[in-house]
């Protein structure tokens, strides 16, 4: 029906719609030629103070209470009244036209524009019988001895092939064979019907197909809307006739939307709304619209804004652009401003101290997030005191200073996820009694004695830190057995083997000793690196929250991850030299080529040497920033999880790809070594020495054990490297898992594998050769008494 889509259209011009004319078709079907008003997308909507109602910006300050609590009146600064609109009514701040003067039409809300009017109007003026049709027309345009409506037969009103209804569809008729009066005197609570059947039933009126007034049950037809009649009881009818909508632009009443360059000139000047981001629109085009109310123009290259002038602003939206400098003076015009979005700027300048001198009260939500700044002054932002959300997200901020946010008593809302905010004040949430979200990518935010008190806990989101709580360095007591266990095994059986080969074995030869001497000094490193974790986590206990930057950047945390990285790299080359010194003697067992106790110690002071020069490079002035060993509480940064950090590279080679390659070496010497014993076991060539041969292979027996425990050991974290490097996602439980169950394993066993069973094997020999003696006793005891 074209009523369907006239409506339809109205709606779109005025900036809402009743919910049974909306959605109906867009500009292509509207009748009006003057405007285009593309129906894609709902109309931006005004949220009153109470939170829970909301109306379309183009019904805000427009001298008529649409919130229930005034909210959206309350605020307006208006203009004094001149050019096109010099007459002010009596009670309200409202200008209208001069045309507006006695036109027989209340354009003033208080009826002051017609208060003093006198009309002459012939009261006995005969009217057609009824039935007959009733229109209502301007005042203004009547003669002075005309009534303000107009009264024709019927008959001349139809055609003589109409419907069977007395009344054309813009009408209704009052009984039958009465008057056609307009469908907006139906259900206006007042009765112009005689029988007043007009207002009859009017509970919920159904406009189907026709505008229904605001606030009312009064429907009208299209043709009366936009007649230059008021018919609605607020006159809604009227509103935004003749706004024009620049091309491009999707226009719904005062509010705007343009996201490509279009002429600022073509925008009605009692704008409310205007979305013109990526529009490459400039603050100072549209400086001379005083109403508006939101002004968008995010992303449109301004490398400035100078000192803006809205005094109706309540949102201003500057962000992505390329603004160097935001200053308290440039938001000196903008006494209502209570949103500001600055988000995705380069700024190097935010409210500097020159801005303390101003306040901006009414100001409750700030973003700043993508903005680059490592260190915050808290105090920048107390120029916002009524501010109830910060946006610091994705930041970066690692330091915060001053005395915290005491300054923003009314907070609710933080979030700083995206910043490390490795050093903060103590303070810096506390006196926020009203604060009631908080997003952190640092756990230490979210514990109870950072946060103000009676603070829901549930409302504070931040990365669950796997390895240290609040209270402790190591979360679990799990942790702690485990720690102590690898302690206590690393040191005191790596220090037995020292001493054993030391003092009792001290007559071997071979480099196969010198090897695992040399194994028994690394894998005591591990030890003391464990032992130093202990005692930190026991030293800093019950206030490791306020004591972690200061341990993981003291020197202790430095030494102990120093040790504890050329512990494993020691480690992995001995045991990669142990397994080759095994191949070399049993695949060539007559040959020369093997280590001999002078060669084997000049390899292992080379493999010393270039250990503690890997471990020493994140130490170097190039590499200091990577702060390689302050990383975690356990001071060692296992690349097997997805986050980046810097020198993530460099432990990704060392760690994961050097000690993969070498375990791998491991695996092919020891397949190696299996098919040199199988060889050997069916050798018939005769060998001179079966006894060295003999003692050759129950090393290699031993060997397996102890190379395929290292292997089983390495693997998996080379594993898990391997596979975070490719994206995978590996739990941070794993991480430390790892690093406080596995990778300590060696260091605990090897003294064990190597040196107790060299003392069984010693123990077992001595029992034979006593065994042979006796025998060889009794031989010749039997040969003297023959």
């Amino acid at each position: 029906m074209a009523c369907d889509v006239q409506s339809a259209c109205w709606a779109g011009r005025h900036g809402y719609a009743d919910s049974e004319v909306w959605g109906v078709p867009s500009r292509a079907s509207c009748p009006v030629p003057v405007t285009s008003f593309p129906m894609t997308s709902l109309p931006a909507m005004f949220t009153c103070s109470a939170g829970s109602q909301r109306v379309p910006y183009s019904l805000v300050c427009d001298h008529r209470q649409q919130c229930a609590d005034g909210s959206d009146e309350t605020f307006c600064v208006f203009a004094p009244c001149s050019g096109s609109t010099p007459l002010e009514c009596a009670t309200s701040t409202q200008c209208v036209p001069l045309s507006a003067l006695c036109d027989g039409q209340q354009d003033c809300l208080d009826g002051s524009d017609e208060d003093q009017c006198h009309f002459n109007v012939e009261q006995n003026i005969r009217t057609p019988p009824s039935p007959a049709l009733v229109n209502f027309i301007p005042l203004s345009s009547t003669k002075n001895d005309q009534f303000p409506f107009l009264i024709t037969p019927l008959s001349q009103s139809l055609d003589a092939n109409s419907s069977s209804s007395p009344c054309p569809e813009t009408h209704f008729q009052c009984a039958d064979d009465g008057y056609c009066l307009p469908l907006f005197l139906l259900c206006n609570g007042v009765n112009d019907c005689p029988g007043r059947e007009d207002e009859a039933g009017c509970g919920r009126v159904s406009c189907r197909g026709l505008y229904r007034c605001r606030g009312s049950s009064v429907c009208l037809h299209p043709t009366h809307v936009c007649d230059g009649v008021y018919q609605c009881p607020q006159d809604d009818d009227e509103l935004f006739c003749a706004i024009a909508c620049p091309p491009g632009c999707t226009c719904h009443g005062l509010s705007v939307v343009c996201h490509t360059p279009f002429p600022a000139d073509m925008l009605h000047p009692d704008i409310r709304y205007l979305d013109a981001s990526g529009s490459a629109l400039t603050p100072s085009r549209v400086i001379d619209h005083t109403l508006l109310i939101h002004l968008s123009v995010s992303g449109c290259g301004l490398g400035s804004v100078g000192n803006l002038t809205f005094p109706n602003l309540r949102s201003l939206d500057l962000s992505h652009n390329r603004l160097h400098d935001v200053s308290a003076g440039h938001l000196r015009g903008l006494p209502n401003l209570q949103h500001l979005f600055l988000s995705g700027n380069p700024l190097q300048s935010l409210f500097d101290s020159h801005s303390q001198n101003l306040s901006f009260p009414a100001v409750i939500t700030l973003d700043v997030s993508g903005v680059h700044m490592t260190t915050l002054d808290s105090e920048k932002f107390s120029i916002f005191p009524g501010l109830h959300t910060l946006n610091l997200s994705h930041c970066g901020v690692d330091r915060i200073t001053g005395q915290g946010l005491l300054s923003l008593p009314a907070l609710r809302v933080l979030d700083t996820e995206g910043c490390p905010m490795t050093h903060f004040p103590r303070d810096l949430l506390s006196g926020l009694d009203r604060l009631q979200s908080v997003a952190a990518d640092n756990y230490k935010l979210c514990c109870q004695a950072t946060l103000p008190p009676g603070f829901n806990l549930v409302n504070c989101r931040a990365p669950f830190d796997e390895l240290s709580s609040c209270e402790s360095l190591l979360r679990s007591d799990l942790y702690r057995v485990f720690l102590s266990i690898f302690a206590a095994l690393a040191l005191l059986g790596n220090v037995g083997c020292f001493v054993v080969r030391t003092l009792y074995l001290k007559s071997s030869k071979s480099g196969f000793s010198v090897f695992v001497t040399h194994l028994s000094l690394s894998d005591f490193l591990m030890g003391v690196y464990l032992a130093v974790i202990g005692v930190a986590d026991r030293l800093y206990r019950g206030s490791y929250l306020w004591d972690d930057v200061g341990w993981r950047h003291s020197a202790g945390c430095g030494v102990a991850g120093y040790l504890s990285l050329v512990s494993n790299e020691v480690s992995a080359l001995i045991i990669c030299l142990i397994t080759l010194d095994r191949f070399l003697v049993l695949r060539f067992p007559l040959s020369s080529l093997r280590f001999n106790t002078r060669s084997a110690h000049l390899t292992c002071t080379g493999v010393w040497l270039v250990a503690m020069v890997m471990a020493a490079v994140p130490l170097l002035p190039v590499t200091s920033h990577w702060s390689f060993y302050s990383r975690t509480g356990i001071c060692i940064p296992l690349p097997v999880t997805r986050g980046d950090f810097p020198g993530q590279q460099y432990a990704f080679g060392v760690i994961i790809v050097l000690n993969f390659v070498l375990f791998m070496l491991i695996a092919v010497g020891q397949a190696s070594i299996y098919a040199a014993i199988s060889a050997n076991s069916i050798d018939s060539v005769a060998v001179t020495d079966s006894s060295r041969k003999s003692a050759d292979l129950r090393i290699a027996r031993r060997l397996v054990s102890v190379a395929l425990s290292d292997f089983l050991c390495w693997f998996p974290i080379g594993l898990l490297g391997l596979l975070a490097a490719r994206g995978v996602a590996v739990p941070g439980e794993v991480s430390v898992g790892l690093a406080i169950l596995v990778l300590p394993l060696n260091s605990a066993l090897n003294p064990f594998l190597y040196t107790i069973n060299m003392l069984l094997e010693r123990r077992r020999r001595g029992r034979d050769e006593r065994l042979l003696k006796q025998v060889l006793a009794q031989i010749a005891e039997e040969d003297r008494s023959v």
